[in-house]
């Protein structure tokens, strides 16, 4: 395929920077790391759609893995969740058909890593102040990982926030200590599960850090991060529904949350730290959430680049870019992301 770069002011005025002091800095694909990756939803494991009922066939599976490779992307969160309530997993990631789509797909693209991508909500189907409910949690991910014959796993936990009328809806009524035992929670799952799959690549996601970001999810501190880092080899922030409407504070907000990976790098230099962008449109509900001039595509990963260099000009902070979520994600902005992100 055919790609016509269109460098935007930003890039512009960054390409002038970098062309200066070309002694001093790298060359941009030096700074933003490749190690990108995409949340992919579940019909390449259950085998049909849930929402239209559409059958998957082999050209979807040799389209998307095509799609993954033109793009430079190298991780592959397909989704095989979320737990239930009782903390086992459902049973088509365990089927024929996932172990033959996750077979096909290394034939397809030998490159791919594929990591089955599990989780939930606090207190809708996931319970990790309990104990039974995370033993189960435990052993099914680990039988995931041997059945399918994937390198590793993606965890994604979440902390819905009280206060929204429609988010309220959707969850239990918090029990006492959630909140304040939730991080300690998260870190000790991870924990557990490193010791049961002491080789895998255990990657994790958490909400942007940086403080002017109100995203409707429960934020997770430095000090908390610094202890989860220990236990895994890649960790993704969610730089979208931030809540955020000004250019500058975004800005701003974007630097300081490379800052704090930079902090957490000096904790655990091997892990990989991932920005995950947004290519989805909210629910009216959550609109207020994720302003789309601020968090376009092509303006979230141009302020990501340019906070990248003013953090560091010379060495990578940032591993890659994780996007969210390859089923909204069309043609023509698989071709903004790698016009600005991969083809520098």
């Amino acid at each position: 395929m055919i790609r016509i770069l269109k460098l935007s002011a930003i890039s512009y005025l960054l390409l002038a920077f970098c062309i200066g002091c070309e002694k001093s800095i790298k060359t941009n694909n030096e700074i933003f790391g490749q190690e990108n990756a995409v949340w992919t939803e579940s019909i390449y494991l259950r085998g049909i759609k849930p929402s239209t009922g559409k059958k998957l066939k082999d050209s979807d599976l040799k389209k998307y893995a095509n799609t993954l490779k033109e793009n430079n992307i190298k991780y592959a969160y397909l989704f095989a969740g979320p737990y239930q309530e009782d903390g086992h997993l459902p049973n088509y990631p365990f089927s024929n058909l996932a172990r033959e789509s996750v077979i096909k797909l290394k034939e397809y693209y030998p490159e791919i890593v594929i990591l089955p991508w599990i989780g939930g909500v606090q207190n809708k189907t996931v319970y990790l102040g309990d104990s039974a409910w995370v033993n189960n949690a435990l052993q099914d991910t680990k039988r995931l990982v041997e059945t399918l014959n994937t390198p590793g796993i993606h965890i994604d936990f979440e902390y819905i926030l009280k206060g929204h009328p429609y988010l309220d809806t959707t969850i239990e009524p918090e029990k006492p200590g959630d909140k304040e035992n939730y991080a300690k929670n998260v870190i000790s799952f991870h924990k557990k599960l490193r010791f049961l799959l002491h080789n895998a690549f255990i990657s994790s996601v958490v909400v942007a850090t940086s403080p002017d970001t109100k995203p409707w999810k429960r934020k997770t501190t430095i000090e908390e991060l610094k202890d989860l880092v220990q236990y895994i080899d890649q960790l993704s922030f969610l730089y979208y529904d931030t809540n955020i409407d000004s250019q500058k504070v975004f800005e701003e907000n974007c630097t300081a949350q490379i800052r704090d990976i930079q902090t957490l790098k000096d904790v655990n230099p091997q892990s990989q730290f991932l920005l995950s962008i947004g290519t989805f449109v909210n629910r009216q509900e959550l609109r207020n959430f994720r302003d789309l001039k601020i968090e376009s595509i092509s303006n979230t990963l141009e302020v990501i680049k340019k906070s990248a260099i003013k953090v560091d000009s010379t060495n990578r902070i940032i591993d890659g870019i994780s996007i969210f979520c390859d089923w909204q994600t069309d043609k023509y902005e698989w071709e903004e992301f790698f016009d600005i992100w991969v083809n520098e």
